[in-house]
């Protein structure tokens, strides 16, 4: 029986097509003589090994055929329709690079005409607006590009030599002179030579480059590249053993599934267009699947993978141990059931289950904590909320709290001796979330003296003492009212299983995996930390700082969270268009944020591998002539052939969504609105807030409503104090990051009137 192996991501094709291209393999690995296959050489290919087989009267695979030690070995690359298969087999090589270390397939062109030049691509069209008459003509922003281009130090001899490169794509790279002609080049060329030419572009030396790719593909790699020429002329780039070696080790471009069934067809679904938003890159493998002393913490830039990495974690830690009892988090029950589609879509076969069961559960913080106090005896419910809450405090709440009115009765009733700035209910609501909850404070007394790390306005004892004064009553007033906040239920359930291990009890979790962990608030970390036992793959935090719209800057040393140098940074960018991103990461340029630990978190460093329109950023006059920009916009997209389903329009807030509906469904738009996690359903445009579209990613993304009265929002802001109002900005910049981000191909941002300030750059 023939041993197989497929490329990863690189083919799609409908459903019809799809099914009989299973078929075909399926016969291929039993039985590559079996009729109707008609495994054929090629008429004068730049490879002699590649083969065409027939997968119906229109359709052609195509594929590699080699021989290692009396066994044969087929490469899968794809399924064409008849003429493009064989054009495309007669110009592909596979190969075996040994300065990066990997097998790779190279399009050389037709034998017959000479190889392929590169042609720069030509500039995104820009649309003429409307004549004058009809609407008034819209501003448009310029859009800063990226232009970090290879350095000039770089030849193609060197390229070709040093950085294992194709003739071709180092000439390409040479003659690129922006970021999106270069991410063109990279498009064109095998997946590791592409992203060597990333890192090299990006200023890292080759030796830093080739490391990583040598350790993040975990394993992809055959061989060390050789120290010197001529150990690399010593390795025949085309010696079928050496391919063979390289392609079953791979866990990066190819899979190898040999001739075992279910592997093929595990393999032939992630080929699958709907799971590409779970296919592993080979700069992420690693972090799914290495083994760590203790809690570690995944860092990245929106589109960088962090959210796939964790999915493919629980995969590997539940191969590992069946028995392990797995935990999959995030901040909010939306993005949780986000999660809970992705894993499905990874492996339908992993058993998603209830907390404390051998598994993977899936749940937001909140629903954990409400989870854990269920499965509580009421002695210890009761204990813990005294613990946490007062020693007047027996019982917790029936009904969640309203913060912010409940807040302003409790100044009203209190009458504190404090300037108004501090008494804002979104101060006062962070104030006792970070400090007074963190540090487990019951009276004045612990809160004059508990640690106030992170909170960025400084208090003197008189404030506090007063500051106690609202606080004491705000829990006064939730006692009466069986009323509790949910981070003081977070709180209260971390204090319930902090006692049982104490007295020895069970954990409910053996390995707990964070996403989105910069919105986490201090409760949650309190009860993240108490949910698993210090030791052995504990915690696996995922955060990007840029993207904190919820949560607080609270270091999770203060929870007992100790990284010790375990902390690693994604760079690359597989969602967004090299445009996008450059476009994104202009928005935080030269503000300063701060990571989980509270160590500056840079912006820099990022790249993408794929390129795109440059964005669109419109002015126009009025919300009327906004409304219709949009409309213009989306229709045009739909024109092109872009599924209804594939767009979104992002708002600022829930009142411009009935709007952008409105404006929609009166140009025969079929459209709706959507909470976080979902989407509005197959053949409706999406429009949903900024906030909600935390986690989604879209085809072609309009962020409506970036004026200057609309972002920053002013009542986020005003009335705070100093160091409070420029963190609150700082979340107003982050939100217009993440809906930014959201777009993978295309992005357009309106603006009535004068633009926002964040995005006048």
């Amino acid at each position: 029986m023939p041993h197989l192996s497929m490329m990863s991501a690189k083919n799609k094709i409908d459903g019809s097509v799809r099914s009989l291209a299973m078929n075909f393999l399926q016969k291929l690995q039993v039985d590559d003589t079996a009729p109707g296959l008609h495994i054929e050489p090629m008429n004068a290919p730049r490879d002699p090994r590649v083969r065409t087989g027939r997968v119906n009267q229109m359709y052609r695979a195509v594929l590699f055929k080699l021989v290692s030690e009396g066994e044969t070995h087929y490469v899968y690359m794809g399924t064409w329709p008849h003429d493009e298969a064989i054009d495309i087999a007669r110009s592909s090589v596979l190969k075996f690079n040994p300065i990066i270390g990997v097998a790779e397939v190279e399009d050389r062109g037709l034998p017959e005409e000479p190889q392929p030049a590169y042609v720069p691509p030509a500039p995104a069209p820009v649309v003429s607006p409307a004549p004058e008459s009809e609407k008034p003509e819209p501003s448009i922003v310029v859009v800063p590009e990226w232009t970090n281009i290879l350095p000039a130090s770089w030849t193609a001899e060197r390229l070709e030599t040093e950085a294992g490169i194709s003739a071709a794509g180092a000439q390409a790279a040479l003659a690129a002179t922006t970021q999106t002609e270069l991410v063109a080049v990279i498009d064109s060329l095998p997946q590791m030579q592409g992203l060597v030419l990333l890192g090299l572009a990006n200023g890292d030396s080759l030796a830093d480059v080739l490391a990583e790719l040598r350790d993040d593909s975990a394993g992809s790699t055959v061989t060390v590249a050789p120290e010197s020429q001529d150990a690399t002329e010593a390795v025949d780039p085309q010696d079928d053993a050496t391919i063979d070696r390289a392609l079953r080790a791979s866990k990066g471009e190819f899979v190898f599934v040999g001739d075992n069934p279910e592997e093929l067809r595990e393999a032939f679904e992630s080929l699958d267009f709907d799971k590409w938003r779970v296919f592993l890159h080979p700069e992420q493998r690693k972090y799914a699947e290495s083994s760590n002393s203790g809690a570690f913490r995944l860092t990245g830039g929106a589109g960088t993978g962090k959210t796939v990495v964790l999915l493919h974690r629980a995969r590997e830690l539940y191969r590992a141990n069946p028995s392990a009892r797995i935990l999959l988090t995030t901040y909010s029950r939306a993005l949780a059931a986000s999660l809970m589609q992705q894993l499905t879509r990874l492996d339908p076969e992993l058993p998603q289950v209830e907390m404390g069961m051998p598994g993977i559960t899936i749940a937001g913080m909140d629903q954990i904590a409400a989870r854990v106090l269920r499965g509580a005896s009421r002695d210890d419910v009761t204990a813990a909320t005294a613990a946490v809450l007062g020693p007047d405090r027996n019982t917790l709440a029936n009904k969640v709290s309203r913060v912010e009115q409940d807040f302003e009765a409790a100044v009203d009733m209190a009458s504190p001796n404090l300037p108004e700035e501090l008494l804002q209910p979104r101060f006062l609501d962070q104030e006792y979330q970070s400090v007074v909850l963190a540090n487990g404070v019951v009276d004045e007394k612990d809160y004059v003296r508990a640690s106030r790390s992170g909170r960025g306005t400084a208090l003197n004892r008189g404030a506090r003492q007063e500051l106690w004064k609202v606080f004491a009553q705000f829990r006064r007033s939730h006692h009466m009212n069986d009323a509790a906040t949910f981070p003081e239920i977070a709180a209260v359930a971390a204090s319930v299983l902090r006692t049982r291990a104490a007295a020895g009890g069970a954990l409910p979790f053996d390995h707990v995996l964070v996403d989105e962990a910069q919105d986490f608030h201090a409760p949650h970390w309190l009860l993240l930390r108490a949910l698993v036992a210090e030791g052995e793959n504990d915690l696996f935090i995922a955060e990007d700082s840029h993207q904190r719209i919820y949560g607080q800057k609270v270091p999770m040393s203060r929870f007992g969270i100790n990284i010790r140098g375990r902390s690693r940074r994604l760079k690359l960018n597989y969602r967004t268009t090299a445009e996008n991103l450059a476009y994104a990461m202009s928005l935080l340029s030269g503000i300063e944020y701060s990571d989980l630990e509270d160590a500056p978190e840079t912006a820099s460093g990022y790249r993408s591998v794929r390129s795109g329109p440059v964005p669109s950023v419109l002015a126009v006059a009025d919300a009327s002539a906004e409304v219709e920009a949009v409309v213009s916009r989306v229709r045009s997209w739909l024109s092109a052939g872009v599924y209804p389903e594939a767009i979104a329009v992002l708002v600022r807030s829930e009142r411009s969504v009935n709007r952008a509906v409105d404006g929609l469904l009166s140009a025969g738009i079929s459209s709706s609105s959507a909470s976080g996690g979902s989407v509005a359903g197959k053949g409706k445009v999406t429009v949903m807030t900024m906030h909600s579209s935390k986690g989604m990613e879209f085809q072609c993304v309009v962020v409506m409503g970036a004026g200057a009265t609309e972002i920053p929002a002013m009542w986020t802001i005003n009335g705070l104090p100093e160091a409070e109002r420029f963190d609150a900005l700082l979340r107003e910049r982050s939100l217009l990051y993440v809906a930014a981000t959201r777009a993978r191909d295309e992005l357009v941002i309106t603006a009535a009137g004068e633009p926002s300030e964040l995005i006048r750059r």
